[in-house]
């Protein structure tokens, strides 16, 4: 779960990019120094050949030599460190640049092997960023959820909706389940759904939101061009994510294609074992006229439906907003 190959990828060459930009600092660095403090080029150079040399003592187990050599090469060095400060230059002017120097910039740590803090950083940031849904979850989230507009009954029913969501965060990574958001306009399902992207991916899940509108229509158009990368990219994307967000279900225009996309996407999806989130507007009855009995068949066996009821939400924070 998590990173696709690509998202993978993407992230490694940035860290290839960080190395190669401060391997780059780094000559500059060794340059100025060069040109402004020469003899420190000679101390290194020394260095370099006392090193060779206790290499060699230790090979032929002379102990007394390689001490000697040691003791050599750490004059040497103080000498080396002296003409750096007096040429002005801090102490770990020409040391290895590093961002993270846990990982050494790699993205892995060197004793484990297991991914570095800054990788699962840079892991969610990439995951936020292009689920599709990076705005919405800024202002929808749990921290955000509010009962102000509910009344008693609503209320009631939306801490119903509230609990089935929290059940399927808790549970996402150990039962495959899916779940169907319909109910009235304003009540609340795409804020829900916002919660749960929000949630998935602090955990490291990869999460892909699309409005129904947008999804068939992407289809559509990037099946049929020249260039046919873009459209496999779009489809990896759906198929792999852990969750799909399929929001406002039933706002597209519905067509043949439309229906068998729809069915495709579902079906690819359930093979796989990849949670799908459905939000509509649609009625149950609705779904089964517009989508047919096939489709409908599909969501009924496979997905836990949570009705969404009362007012509109929007509607009220508009009027109260008004009114001031």
């Amino acid at each position: 779960m998590g990173l696709s190959n690509k998202q993978f990828d993407s992230i490694l060459e940035k860290y290839d990019n960080i190395r190669l930009e401060n391997h780059y600092i780094q000559l500059k660095r060794q340059e100025d120094v060069s040109k402004k403090a020469p003899a420190y080029s000679e101390c290194e150079d020394s260095i370099r050949s006392f090193r060779m040399k206790k290499m060699q003592a230790q090979l032929n187990g002379d102990t007394e030599t390689f001490a000697l050599l040691t003791d050599q090469e750490n004059l040497l060095k103080d000498k080396r460190d002296q003409i750096l400060k007096e040429a002005g230059f801090a102490a770990d002017y020409l040391l290895p640049i590093y961002v993270c120097t846990k990982c050494k910039d790699t993205g892995f740590l060197p004793e484990s092997r297991q991914k570095c803090s800054c990788f699962m950083e840079a892991q969610t940031r990439l995951l936020f960023e292009q689920s599709g849904i990076y705005d919405l979850i800024q202002k929808q989230n749990f921290d955000t959820l509010s009962f102000e507009f509910f009344d008693e009954k609503e209320s009631q029913h939306y801490a119903q909706a509230l609990n089935i969501s929290r059940n399927f965060i808790k549970n996402f990574d150990i039962d495959y389940q899916n779940l169907i958001f319909y109910g009235n306009v304003g009540t609340g399902k795409t804020f829900l759904s916002c919660c749960i992207a929000k949630a998935l991916m602090e955990k490291g899940c990869s999460v892909t939101y699309c409005s129904a509108d947008k999804l068939f229509k992407n289809l559509v158009d990037l099946r049929f061009v020249d260039d046919k990368s873009s459209y496999f990219s779009f489809m990896e994307d759906v198929n792999q994510c852990d969750l799909l967000i399929i929001d406002d279900l039933g706002a597209e225009a519905i067509t043949d294609r439309a229906r068998a996309d729809l069915f495709t996407c579902l079906n690819n999806r359930d093979l796989l074992r990849k949670a799908t989130l459905i939000s509509t507007n649609l009625t149950l009855d609705e779904l089964n006229r517009r989508y047919s009995e096939r489709i409908f068949s599909r969501l009924s066996s496979r997905y836990t439906f949570c009705k969404f009821e009362g007012r509109d939400i929007r509607m009220l924070k508009k009027m109260q907003e008004n009114r001031k």
